[in-house]
């Protein structure tokens, strides 16, 4: 039996909220007629409470209407919203995944035409889930649809200590408190360990020995951990969470020396892609069901007028710097940009940098892609090229001497490599290897 051990996101529980928002505008002309009013929610976020869920965020409204002279006025508004859905099981902590619809837009002009006066309705419906982290291992199918799946590479528990001596602006008494948390971090994988650099926020409280008053000092002290796990690869995805375990310190002069014990937990994961048996009776997990992937090559090229003629071309770096997706039937289109810079030798046989970014537009057929499936896009350049010309007619060369031997304009060729995969979110019911739930 091929089994797996991997990280999913078990469903709890899941509901459809409403909420109705009433407002009444003040517009900025009289209006004998309103010929249209526009709502779309701009912002959201989802808060996970006890058997439920908070939603909030704002209704970006867009108000066309008839005003003197018969002229079609338009205004915007902000408009917030609240609404809860019912979730048993939910508990504080939980993740939350929110599908908005602004289900129907009601208006009308209040009192005897032209007004000023506009009452509106916005009916909202979310489709609320809520999920936990779980780790779960499960059974492998050899039929069926591939799904995307976060696998466990391995996960480790450590500890660190962090020392440092803080100068207080006078002789402690007494220290009350010392309060530390990790304000902040950031982890990532290189070959057999993982990285932790972090910020340790400390908040120390302590009675002043000439006037016996108590006085607040804060401090924050860098921090870096390096956890070895055998197998870890650069590039993998890295979960931490860190405590603060205890807190020692001792008193010399106006100096304290703080000892602060770290406890670490570790889990690395890496992207799979397989398929699963089903159980009924087996937990329902939330998972990314791959619809399709291809790999398509797309040839970059441009023409960069440089600020300074050039002698000869030292390197020129290049690297995608951003990109967009969007989904239409069978189809991924990609709008990018590729960031170059390029090191270049100039007349007096100085070496000038010139940056340039370069849009691009690739479309990848993915025949089964529909629109509010999830597009992942990696983008990597498999080969750049360039050559010098004297110049062009855009791109004229000053008035140097021996300009033979300089160039005024570089024509690259860049060709990337760009594989896309197409996945939907399902929810299904897995078979899994006997034993409890694990974090």
């Amino acid at each position: 039996m091929a089994k797996m051990l991997i990280k999913a996101q078990r469903v709890v529980g899941e509901d459809v909220a409403e909420a109705t928002v009433d407002r009444t505008i003040w517009l900025e002309q009289p209006s004998v007629k309103v010929a249209d009013v526009q709502a779309k929610i701009t912002e959201i976020e989802c808060e996970v409470v006890t058997d439920g869920a908070v939603i909030r965020g704002t209704i970006h409204k867009q108000i066309f209407y008839v005003g003197p002279g018969s002229k079609v006025f338009h205004q915007s508004v902000d408009e917030l919203f609240t609404a809860v859905a019912s979730i048993p099981g939910a508990e504080p902590g939980m993740n939350c995944q929110v599908h908005p619809t602004v289900q129907d837009v009601e208006f009308r002009l209040v009192g005897p035409l032209p007004t000023t006066e506009l009452r509106q309705r916005v009916m909202l419906v979310f489709f609320v889930k809520v999920t936990r982290s779980e780790q779960l291992e499960v059974v492998l199918g050899t039929t069926g649809p591939l799904f995307k799946l976060q696998r466990v590479v391995a996960e480790e528990t450590t500890g660190s200590v962090v020392e440092s001596t803080v100068e207080l602006p006078c002789p402690p008494e007494k220290i009350r408190a010392i309060r530390a948390v990790v304000s902040e971090f950031t982890a990532t994988t290189a070959e057999d360990q993982v990285i932790i650099d972090g910020m340790l926020h400390k908040q120390i409280f302590f009675i002043c020995a000439f006037d016996h008053q108590e006085y607040h000092e804060t401090e924050d002290v860098p921090f870096t951990v390096t956890v070895p796990i055998e197998g870890v690869q650069p590039g993998e995805d890295v979960d931490v969470d860190i405590n603060v375990a205890t807190v020692n310190f001792r008193i010399d002069g106006n100096e304290v020396n703080q000892r602060v014990v770290l406890s670490i937990f570790v889990k690395v994961t890496e992207t799979a892609q397989t398929m699963l048996q089903t159980d009924p009776h087996g937990p329902l997990i939330k998972v990314g069901r791959v619809a399709g992937e291809n790999t398509k090559q797309v040839l970059v090229e441009d023409e960069v007028c440089l600020d300074v003629p050039a002698k000869k071309i030292q390197d020129i770096l290049a690297f995608i710097a951003d990109f967009e997706t969007e989904i239409i039937n069978g189809k991924v289109l990609i709008d990018g940009t590729v960031h170059k810079q390029i090191f270049f030798v100039g007349p007096n046989d100085v070496v000038h940098h010139q940056a340039v970014d370069i849009p691009f537009t690739a479309v990848v057929e993915v025949p089964n892609a529909v629109p509010g499936m999830t597009a992942q896009v990696h983008a990597n350049i498999e080969h750049v090229s360039w050559t010098l010309v004297h110049e062009t007619p855009d791109c004229p060369l000053p008035d140097y001497d021996n300009c033979h031997d300089l160039f005024r304009v570089v024509k690259q060729r860049i060709v990337l490599s760009i594989f896309v995969k197409v996945t939907e979110f399902v929810q299904i019911n897995v078979r899994v290897v006997e034993g409890p739930p694990q974090g």
